[in-house]
């Protein structure tokens, strides 16, 4: 009965998260529409390019930190491998974060890495990496909002990556994605003494996150340079830009089912600056956003898929 109930949940929870992902792109479509008129007179000038030019290379940068920061927070929990490989396998990966289902990405790391470790550990290390990326831009968002008590709630995540309270954090998102590799044929044991079976090197992994804010400082720094390249970056101070980014993503993060955080990440951020700034710039800046950082993941892989035809 319990497990009818838990599986009717589960069913219920990933038929939300999929309504939201259609709700967000059909919204950003819509605001697209509405605006198509002002959309078509928009055209790019030398300057504009050089710009977007500029966050195109921030974009990619920020994903060679932020394999960086996955390989610390590996590191840090002990394993110890060459961290060309640990790098070289994340930015092979990165790309299948766009497949339906938005967890072909993590399933990949984990098969490489279970040849050589536990399959439990190494799911384990799968499942913080996107715990990681949450806690650093929800603290981001925080810290440009100290003077607003709310907001502090949002350190919390930072708390749990200490190693007091790994067990625990790790159970706790093993139990969302342990049924979705299941599913794809993979057996794993995976218990709380499994987990403490291993122990990080320190207390908490300082460097993993301090180079995981860095990563989100750079992928606002290419959404920042979007905004400029249509004149719009000082309708908000730098600091509140950040915030403005930094919640949006989070919120395309934890919505799975959106490939990449696509349309989600876009409509929250049309929502909170509605008003405020014009509508048809910012849906240009959002665009042109997307479009670079899904150019920058691909121009990442590419030497990845032409290694794997040479070989």
């Amino acid at each position: 009965m319990k497990f009818n109930i838990f599986l009717k949940l589960k069913f219920l929870i990933a038929s939300l998260k999929q309504s939201l992902a259609f709700l967000s792109i059909g919204f950003v479509g819509f605001i697209a529409f509405t605006n198509f008129d002002e959309l078509r007179k928009n055209s790019l000038n030398r300057e504009m390019i050089i710009i977007l030019i500029i966050a195109f290379l921030i974009s990619i940068i920020s994903l060679f930190v932020n394999a960086c920061a996955w390989k610390l927070l590996i590191n840090w929990l002990g394993y110890k491998k060459r961290d060309d490989e640990l790098i070289d396998l994340y930015l092979r990966t990165n790309l299948l974060k766009y497949l339906p289902g938005g967890i072909w990405h993590f399933v990949e790391r984990f098969r490489s890495l279970k040849s050589s470790i536990p399959s439990s550990q190494a799911f384990s290390f799968v499942l913080l990496e996107p715990f990681l990326m949450l806690s650093a831009a929800l603290s981001l968002t925080a810290i440009c909002n100290l003077s607003r008590t709310p907001f502090l709630l949002f350190f919390i995540p930072l708390f749990f990556l200490a190693r007091r309270w790994r067990a625990y954090l790790i159970m706790q998102l093993g139990a969302v994605k342990l049924l979705e590799f299941k599913k794809l044929g993979e057996k794993l044991s995976f218990t709380r003494e499994s987990i403490r079976s291993w122990n990080p090197i320190s207390p908490y992994p300082i460097h993993a996150v301090l180079v995981e804010l860095l990563f989100i400082l750079f992928r606002f720094a290419g959404f920042w340079f979007c905004l400029k390249a249509f004149s719009i970056e000082n309708i908000f101070g730098v600091f509140e830009w950040i915030s403005l980014f930094s919640l949006s993503w989070s919120i395309g993060l934890v919505v799975p089912s959106a490939p990449g955080g696509i349309g989600v990440f876009e409509s929250f951020l049309l929502l909170i600056t509605r008003g405020e700034v014009p509508e048809d710039y910012i849906l240009l800046a959002l665009l042109s956003y997307r479009l670079i950082v899904s150019l920058a993941d691909i121009f990442v892989h590419l030497p990845f898929q032409f290694k794997t035809k040479l070989i």
